[in-house]
């Protein structure tokens, strides 16, 4: 009896261990399989011809910014909004999509601007959401709006393998696998973006500029002749968007325009728009673009991203500069934009012909502020130089976009020159410090 109680026993004991055992082995295979890398990062060199990686871009505040240091994470952010439905797609995707021989890489890029860079407060707004899949070297292959569910994970990272094959296959005719590309998403399509993706096709046939197109083994360039389209491309899509959602979603009123941002959430809302400027974005380097693709999709400011070491060299930069002017001498910093963004001039505040003739334009801004020493800084250099000398926050954003910043004196708090406000009053006061 008493053998009979101690085999039982020991059956007990190996089928935990078992269990135990084979709980361990999945999740080492889940880690295996969901690799989360920091945003940005060089990836391993062993199968990075096969390699995707898929990239959750969120208006998440970065921990770095909440810290007061750089933080990289390793796994999809603590504060990602989206966490928990993405994390739970990733986790359905069928295991046979995944082989070690072409390893599929996560990446989170929280790029919500930081409270010093929206006047101190913490910006109330719906969560964001752009999936974008890359091949090894970053270039874009499939780009989808919102949260995914499995199913329409999976369906990405398949479409993203045909992209990647067709790009190959047509090294030296870009205009071959955009049309590939637009061949395959036409099918998903209603008839009235079948036709505007039509449109834009037989456009870019017919442009003057095709013959001379970068080739895809030549992405800077490529990735050059893509931003030149694609920000026309962008607002003539974004015109029929709004017409189209309009008719979708019964959206009459402004206030109906912040619950699009919520209707974003959801996959079908901005489907048909990125079905239709995947093919003209598609072999672009990310890593180039997700400024400005972010910000078109978004309609918002965003925040460009650190590289891996290479985040506090900036700002020290643009602080040895400032200190080498001395503490009272007046300089100015304009903030750069996206280069598709570009097309904010359309957005300056009107000036009448009167104070052009006086002396009172957007020229005679840009030619006062030439006299003083100028530098160009992105928002993320901006936001650490204001953070590492305890300067007070500023609003980029509100009420219009914020272009200059204009000190007196390092010692003086900035003088933010916008967009939206009539450039007389700052003309009028940079002359009279600079006098």
């Amino acid at each position: 009896m008493g053998n009979r109680s101690c085999h039982l026993l020991l059956q007990r004991v190996a089928g935990v261990l078992l269990s135990v055992m084979s709980l361990g082995l999945c999740q080492v295979a889940l880690a295996v399989e969901h690799q989360w890398l920091p945003p940005l990062s060089e990836l391993p060199d062993e199968n990075l011809d096969h390699a995707l990686v898929v990239v959750l871009i969120t208006n998440d505040v970065a921990t770095e910014w909440a810290e007061g240091k750089v933080s990289r994470r390793t796994s999809a952010g603590e504060l990602c909004w989206c966490r928990s439905p993405f994390l739970k797609a990733v986790s359905g995707i069928p295991s046979g999509l995944f082989h070690s021989s072409a390893p599929v890489y996560w990446q989170h890029w929280p790029v919500g601007l930081p409270p010093i860079l929206t006047g101190g407060e913490k910006v109330i707004e719906p969560g964001r959401a752009v999936v974008v899949v890359t091949d090894g070297d970053y270039r874009i292959l499939e780009l989808f709006v919102g949260i995914p569910s499995d199913e329409e994970l999976s369906r990405l990272l398949g479409d993203a393998e045909d992209t990647r094959r067709w790009m190959r296959q047509n090294v030296t005719q870009p205009s071959d696998f955009t049309k590939q590309i637009a061949d395959r998403n036409r099918e998903r399509m209603s008839r009235l973006w079948k036709r505007e993706l039509d449109r834009q096709l037989i456009a870019m046939g017919e442009s003057p500029d095709q013959d001379d197109a970068g080739l895809i083994e030549d992405n800077e360039r490529f990735t050059e002749d893509v931003k030149v389209r694609f920000g026309p491309l962008a607002a003539q899509l974004q015109t029929l968007y709004l017409k189209d959602v309009q008719l979708r979603f019964g959206l009459t009123q402004l206030s109906d325009f912040e619950r699009l941002i919520v209707l974003e959430q959801h996959s079908a809302t901005r489907m048909p728009w990125t079905l239709t400027i995947t093919p003209f974005l598609a072999g672009a380097d990310l890593k180039s673009v997700y400024l400005d693709l972010i910000e078109i999709v978004w309609d918002r400011q965003v925040m460009s991203l650190g590289h891996p070491g290479e985040d506090s060299k900036g700002d020290e930069s643009l602080g040895k500069w400032i200190s080498q002017l001395g503490e009272q001498h007046p300089f100015a910093l304009e903030i750069r934009l996206p280069l598709l963004s570009e097309r904010g001039e359309m957005q300056l505040a009107p000036v009448s012909a009167i104070a052009r003739r006086r002396g009172f334009g957007w020229k005679d801004l840009d030619a006062a502020l030439s006299e003083s020493p100028i530098r160009q800084v992105t928002n993320r250099e901006l936001a650490a130089w204001l953070l590492r000398h305890n300067e007070r926050p500023l609003d980029l954003s509100r009420p219009s976009r914020a272009r200059y910043l204009f000190f007196r004196s390092s010692k003086d708090h900035p003088y933010p020159i916008r967009d939206g406000e009539p450039p007389a009053r700052s003309i009028t006061m940079i002359r009279q410090v600079q006098k």
